[in-house]
């Protein structure tokens, strides 16, 4: 049988379309798409997917950083009024294996405007709003290589732009801007 040039050069070309078709439906190289295989033998086919990792946030950036005991660090990250509520968020790193354990009654926040000194707030069962807890009067955690604190105290008034953030063992986060 003798192919004529025009017949080769339909399938030709026939054949070039379907190639290009299969790579424009292919997913990018740096996308992990899911991909289906037998196994050799099996009657069924199974489905592996490919996890798709997304990448981590970026880390929050500090307001302020202040040192602490055993040379534990702490991060301001997050100083926010919601409603009634400031929530406090501070980060702490260590580069041993530190702990840091601070009494929730010796953190408080001073409102810059009137000098008024301001401490956790606890919730209807009298437990305290911060985290981690450790114990029932305490938030303990370990800041190797690093850990996050949260606590919630009554919001200063809107006429009041700035607090100093208080945590027992380190130097005071003065002159923060709440954000509202």
């Amino acid at each position: 049988m003798t192919i004529s040039r025009a017949m080769l050069a339909g399938l030709t070309a026939t054949a070039l379309g379907l190639t290009a078709c299969q790579q424009a439906a292919s997913p990018p190289a740096n996308e992990k798409a899911a991909t289906e295989t037998a196994a050799p033998g099996a009657s069924g086919s199974g489905v592996v997917r490919d996890e798709v990792v997304p990448e981590a946030p970026p880390a929050p950036t500090a307001i302020q950083t202040q040192p602490g005991p055993d040379g534990i660090q702490f991060a301001l990250l997050k100083a926010a009024v919601t409603g009634d509520i400031l929530t406090v968020t501070v980060n702490c790193t260590s580069e041993k294996n530190q702990w840091a354990y601070l009494k929730f009654d010796e953190i408080s926040i001073i409102d810059d405007t009137t000098s008024q000194r301001i401490g956790v707030l606890k919730d209807n069962a009298g437990a305290w709003m911060g985290s981690p807890l450790n114990g029932k009067d305490r938030i303990g955690l370990n800041c190797s290589p690093n850990g996050v604190i949260w606590a919630k105290f009554p919001a200063p008034p809107a006429t009041s732009p700035t607090v100093s953030i208080n945590l027992p063992g380190v130097a005071p986060f003065d002159g923060v801007t709440v954000a509202r």
